[in-house]
């Protein structure tokens, strides 16, 4: 694919003024893991910049042809007194770098829509300056673009056999990273233990592996088992961070990921404190998750750690969206919350996720925000990560039905692309259509391979009116079911116009593919719309497609019943948007 030159002419300069900055090794770098078809370019002729204001009116520009965004790394950037870089892109994003939170880091920027992004220095300081050494670009669009993270807690005791079934899910989904929060090789976090009972199951994918340590890694004196196995026996750093902290973030995506260190539960130490804030102010993804072993609420062996706290004052003060837990060796969700456990909408969604080998801690009590709990199936999350929200998944380990799926939309942290909005349309039309020619406009909707003889598809469609005009990013369908199946239903593009009096099975063609859904779970199941799902929905909105609406079909003998517009919960398509 030809390119424009990665940077232009100017940057490629010679140092300018007097800037100067400590040597790029003694910077602190925040890795940077990409979305899948990423590409990455080095910016080979960067140097040192420093531009006096009088002489900031040439910008520099970042380019590359089909690009549909771009992350600019920073090999270094040093702002002093009210001096600021501003980096603005063709797709009409706009990034500003005021103050000194990013002094001595190394890191790589959120994505900036559009082909080019222009760096604008206004600078005044003698001493400030930037340098860059890459850039990330995608051709996908980036409401398109995902990223997979996986992982759970309280993993690997002496059996092992559970343990391995939870690695066999990891590598099953093959994420791009994978996290731990905490315990994860009992009982004592020796490196005896890690090398004998973490190792060879989750040891798999260690290259892959970010983790945080739990209250059983400090049974050994400084989790010094945890660290030699993660870091290297007596190194200081690595993986794992400082093993005198334990502490440590990384980005994947447009997301940042932060791991804490809780100990054994007691308080924590004001520095780790400090440095969770400073983290957070120099972060410029929209999207923040943390995670660590003790849980700031729990409805299990234990109610929660007030020692987290402030963590989570911290993290919802940068508007941060995720915390993923431990400790409770069972699996629970909750919905988003402040730090004084009051609901939020601008609040950060806890999900515990005990579930990696060790024995279970029954459910107790009840919590206004918990929505979905599990204290007998060992599993892991699956989070699907784009740059304006996430999708999750408990992932069961084989043999086992329990599952669990929410979706959220960011906070959108100051400096974040504009917050997505949501649309929430009921369906205006749906219909049973079965293969022996006859119909059913009832309360239930239903779908099954084979009933008394009979192929059952459920059609539905909605009035997309509203949506006309909106930069449509995501769409999602939501049933609401009654009678649950654990054979895979499709949904499929409507391949014929239809009206609730008239549609009928051999009328209404199947078209193209568009989502799937296992519903193995009564209540609220959601269909999230594939690449060609979603074009189809634009479409609809623009005009460019007719509207025909959907169909839910499955080979599947064990049929599935939802509640139609008739009922109580009529189908529904969600459909994020930006401003």
């Amino acid at each position: 694919m030809p390119s424009r030159a990665p940077i232009c002419a100017a940057l490629a300069t010679a140092l300018l003024g007097a800037a100067a900055l400590a040597p790029a090794s003694a910077a602190q770098r925040t890795l940077q893991l990409s979305e899948d078809n990423t590409q990455s370019k080095p910016v080979s002729s960067s140097s040192l910049r420093g531009t006096p204001l009088a002489k900031a009116g040439a910008a520099d520009r970042v380019c590359e042809t089909g690009a549909k965004w771009l992350r600019v790394g920073f090999k270094q950037l040093k702002l002093s007194g009210y001096d600021s870089l501003v980096l603005t892109s063709d797709g009409g994003d706009k990034l500003v770098f005021e103050g000194k939170h990013w002094n001595d880091r190394a890191f790589t920027t959120r994505a900036l829509r559009g082909e080019c992004v222009t760096v604008q220095p206004y600078f005044s300081q003698p001493d400030s300056a930037f340098q860059l050494d890459r850039y990330d670009f995608g051709t996908t669009a980036l409401e398109l673009a995902s990223v997979v993270v996986a992982g759970a807690g309280d993993i690997c005791d002496t059996s092992g056999n559970a343990c391995q079934g939870t690695s066999d899910l990891i590598v099953s989904i093959n994420p791009t990273a994978v996290f731990t929060a905490g315990d994860n090789a009992y009982s004592s976090g020796t490196l005896t233990e890690y090398n004998n009972r973490y190792a060879p199951t989750w040891g798999r994918f260690k290259a892959l592996t970010s983790p945080s340590p739990g209250n059983h890694d400090y049974s050994t004196t400084g989790a010094a088992g945890y660290f030699d196995y993660f870091n290297g026996v007596g190194n200081q750093t690595g993986p794992a961070g400082d093993r005198s902290k334990g502490y440590y973030s990384w980005d994947v995506g447009d997301w940042h990921f932060i791991a804490l260190n809780t100990m054994s539960g007691g308080t924590v130490a004001q520095s780790q404190i400090d440095w969770l804030k400073a983290d957070l102010a120099a972060s410029t993804k929209p999207c923040t998750a943390a995670y660590f072993h003790h849980p700031l609420v729990s409805r299990g062996s234990y109610s929660g750690y007030t020692q987290v706290k402030p963590f989570w004052d911290a993290l919802y003060a940068a508007k941060a969206d995720l915390v993923l837990v431990g400790h409770d060796h069972n699996y629970q969700r909750y919905g988003k919350m402040n730090p004084t456990q009051g609901a939020a909408s601008d609040g950060i969604r806890q999900v515990l996720v005990g579930t990696g080998g060790r024995a279970f801690y029954s459910i107790s009590g009840s919590h206004a925000l918990l929505e979905a709990s599990n204290a007998s199936t060992f599993g892991v999350l699956k989070l699907t990560l784009t740059a304006t929200g996430y999708t999750g998944d408990f992932v069961p380990r084989a043999g086992s039905s329990y599952t669990d799926h929410f979706t959220g939309t960011c906070n959108a942290k100051g400096g974040g692309n504009p917050p997505a909005q949501t649309l929430t349309l009921n369906s205006v039309r749906d219909a049973t259509v079965k293969s022996g020619g006859s119909r059913d406009n009832s309360a239930t909707l239903y779908a099954d391979g084979s009933d008394g003889g009979q192929v059952l598809r459920g059609l539905m469609a909605w009035d997309l009116s509203s949506a006309a005009g909106k930069n449509i990013t995501g769409a999602q369908i939501k049933l609401q079911v009654s009678d649950r199946s654990g054979g895979t239903y499709d949904l499929y593009r409507a391949g014929a116009a239809w009206t609730e009096s008239n549609a009928t099975y051999s009328g209404v063609s199947l078209g193209t593919k568009i989502g799937s859904v296992v519903p193995n779970a009564t209540g609220a199941q959601y269909i999230t719309l594939n690449a060609a799902g979603l074009q189809l929905v634009k479409d609809w909105a623009s005009g460019a497609a007719t509207n025909n609406g959907v169909v839910l079909s499955s080979s599947s003998s064990d049929g599935v019943d939802w509640s139609s517009r008739e009922g109580a919960n009529a189908p529904q398509l969600i459909l994020t948007y930006s401003p």
